[in-house]
């Protein structure tokens, strides 16, 4: 039985047997196919019913599911407890999942350095502003807005506050407004009505009437928080942006109507709670390459109590 075929396993119970999973995984759906294989031909059982309906766990392969977590948890724990504490045993998988905009800031020269350091490591990235609850529930780390969860623990947050944004070129053709009336008269951007998980009021700038304007109706939409930004830069119209990705951004947009406070969001750092030993270790290690990471864009992070 090889522990990596357990360690697929557990990631299937934990999609409810997605295997779409090989997506986030970075491995072929063969593969996964052939680590079950060696789990079933060890066990002597069939634990995945391969039906046209849809793929579900056998009677068997349901038992089986607090057996693997504990084997992999055990395996784990052993490798710390065996090996020496240093930097050549960082190792392993980490199923990281952020929002579309961090992973569009994200530093590959700073990346770069964390694999100078911890060669063995290994992350598996996947960015969306919807998060399904397969990929909640099969991911390590989190990295964006989200809610309370007996799954994960929320270790701090970057405050995001929303404010009304613009190029200097777009201010210069139409004006700048000098009232929340004379928004009526501008060109407003928005998300659409696409989902942002955990953040209700993507499109606050567009609705109005808890901000002291008119509801607003938008002349483009676009479901990426970055395009967003690209597209007013581009001085096609006001958008909702935070305050700390313009400066990020080297403050490229104009403030407008600064008196105009927009929803304050958080994005947290989670970690799944039934990470231990060697996969804990490796997280902590990721943890504070990006803390670090963060630290050099300017961006403050904030404890959660």
């Amino acid at each position: 039985m090889k522990m990596q075929s357990i360690y697929i396993f557990v990631k299937l119970a934990e999609s409810n047997c997605d295997f779409s999973m090989h997506k986030i995984l970075g491995i072929p759906r063969s593969s996964m196919w052939a680590h079950i294989s060696d789990l079933e031909k060890t066990l002597g059982k069939k634990l995945i019913n391969r039906k046209k309906q849809g793929l579900s766990f056998t009677a068997a392969g349901e038992e089986f599911i607090p057996f693997a977590y504990k084997l992999y948890q055990t395996y784990e724990e052993s490798l710390v407890s065996t090996q020496k504490v240093d930097d050549s045993n960082i190792e392993g998988d980490i199923l990281v999942s952020t929002t579309t905009a961090i992973a569009l800031q994200w530093s590959m020269e700073s990346t770069k350095k964390l694999y100078s350091k911890f060669p063995n490591l290994r992350l598996h990235i996947t960015s969306a502003d919807a998060i399904s609850r397969e990929e909640e529930n099969t991911s390590d780390v989190l990295i964006r807005p989200f809610g309370d969860s007996e799954n994960f623990t929320k270790v701090w947050f970057i405050l995001y506050q929303h404010g009304l944004f613009a190029s200097q070129e777009y201010i210069n053709k139409m004006g700048m407004p000098k009232s929340s009336d004379d928004l009526v008269s501008h060109r407003f951007i928005g998300y659409g009505e696409h989902k942002f998980s955990y953040f209700d009021d993507i499109n606050w700038h567009l609705k109005g009437q808890d901000y002291g304007f008119p509801k607003l109706k938008p002349i483009l939409t676009i479901n990426s928080t970055k395009a967003i930004f690209d597209a007013a830069k581009h001085g096609l119209g006001i958008c909702s942006a935070p305050i700390v990705s313009n400066k990020i951004y080297s403050g490229e947009l104009v403030r407008v109507l600064p008196e105009i406070i927009g929803p304050t969001i958080k994005t947290y750092f989670c970690i799944k709670k039934s990470a231990t030993g060697r996969k804990l270790r490796s997280i902590e290690t990721f943890k504070n390459y990006f803390e670090e990471h963060l630290k050099q864009l300017g961006i403050k992070i904030t404890q959660e109590l």
